[in-house]
Protein backbone atom coordinates (compact mmCIF):
# COMPACT_ATOMS: atom_id res chain seq x y z
CA UNK A 1 0.00 0.00 0.00
CA UNK A 2 1.29 3.40 -1.12
CA UNK A 3 1.08 4.85 2.12
CA UNK A 4 2.51 2.29 4.30
CA UNK A 5 5.88 3.60 5.07
CA UNK A 6 8.20 3.94 7.82
CA UNK A 7 8.06 6.83 9.63
CA UNK A 8 9.34 6.73 13.36
CA UNK A 9 9.65 9.08 16.40
CA UNK A 10 13.88 8.85 17.14
CA UNK A 11 12.89 10.40 20.62
CA UNK A 12 13.88 8.15 22.94
CA UNK A 13 17.40 7.19 21.20
CA UNK A 14 18.11 10.89 20.10
CA UNK A 15 17.64 11.67 23.42
CA UNK A 16 20.51 9.10 24.75
CA UNK A 17 22.60 9.42 21.97
CA UNK A 18 22.20 13.27 21.48
CA UNK A 19 21.69 14.44 24.81
CA UNK A 20 22.82 18.57 23.37
CA UNK A 21 20.23 18.24 21.12
CA UNK A 22 17.33 18.44 23.47
CA UNK A 23 18.72 21.56 25.18
CA UNK A 24 16.67 23.93 23.41
CA UNK A 25 12.95 23.68 21.98
CA UNK A 26 13.21 21.42 18.84
CA UNK A 27 10.98 19.09 18.15
CA UNK A 28 11.73 14.91 18.12
CA UNK A 29 13.46 13.62 15.14
CA UNK A 30 11.66 11.75 12.34
CA UNK A 31 13.36 9.67 9.82
CA UNK A 32 12.01 7.31 6.79
CA UNK A 33 14.22 3.41 6.13
CA UNK A 34 11.87 3.54 3.20
CA UNK A 35 9.99 5.55 0.55
CA UNK A 36 7.56 5.06 -1.12
CA UNK A 37 6.89 3.01 -4.30
CA UNK A 38 4.05 4.99 -6.08
CA UNK A 39 3.73 8.66 -7.10
CA UNK A 40 1.41 10.54 -5.25
CA UNK A 41 -1.34 12.05 -6.59
CA UNK A 42 -0.73 15.52 -6.45
CA UNK A 43 -3.95 16.75 -4.95
CA UNK A 44 -3.61 14.61 -2.14
CA UNK A 45 -0.59 16.61 -0.57
CA UNK A 46 -0.81 19.24 1.32
CA UNK A 47 2.04 20.04 2.94
CA UNK A 48 5.38 18.83 3.40
CA UNK A 49 8.60 18.36 5.38
CA UNK A 50 12.14 17.69 5.21
CA UNK A 51 13.88 14.90 7.46
CA UNK A 52 16.63 15.70 9.77
CA UNK A 53 20.10 15.05 8.65
CA UNK A 54 20.74 13.32 11.57
CA UNK A 55 18.48 10.29 9.94
CA UNK A 56 20.63 8.14 7.51
CA UNK A 57 19.09 8.41 4.46
CA UNK A 58 17.09 11.63 3.56
CA UNK A 59 13.82 11.69 2.81
CA UNK A 60 10.74 14.56 1.98
CA UNK A 61 7.21 13.66 4.48
CA UNK A 62 4.42 14.31 2.33
CA UNK A 63 1.16 15.09 3.93
CA UNK A 64 -1.68 14.17 2.96
CA UNK A 65 -5.29 15.64 3.18
CA UNK A 66 -6.19 12.97 5.28
CA UNK A 67 -3.82 13.50 8.00
CA UNK A 68 -1.28 10.65 6.59
CA UNK A 69 2.45 11.11 6.44
CA UNK A 70 4.32 9.79 3.29
CA UNK A 71 8.17 9.79 2.75
CA UNK A 72 9.46 9.97 -0.69
CA UNK A 73 12.58 9.79 -2.39
CA UNK A 74 13.54 13.84 -2.43
CA UNK A 75 16.28 12.43 -5.65
CA UNK A 76 12.82 11.79 -7.73
CA UNK A 77 11.36 14.22 -10.34
CA UNK A 78 7.92 13.90 -8.96
CA UNK A 79 8.89 14.86 -5.22
CA UNK A 80 10.99 18.00 -6.37
CA UNK A 81 8.48 18.97 -8.44
CA UNK A 82 6.03 18.92 -5.59
CA UNK A 83 8.17 20.24 -3.04
CA UNK A 84 8.97 23.06 -5.63
CA UNK A 85 4.87 23.82 -5.76
CA UNK A 86 4.14 23.81 -2.37
CA UNK A 87 6.98 26.13 -2.14
CA UNK A 88 5.41 28.69 -4.34
CA UNK A 89 1.77 27.77 -2.67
Amino acid sequence: HASCVTLIRSFHFSRFCFPNLFMGSDPPTSCCFSYTVRKLPRNFVVDYYETSSLCSQPAVVFQTKRGKQVCADPSETWVQEYVNDLELN
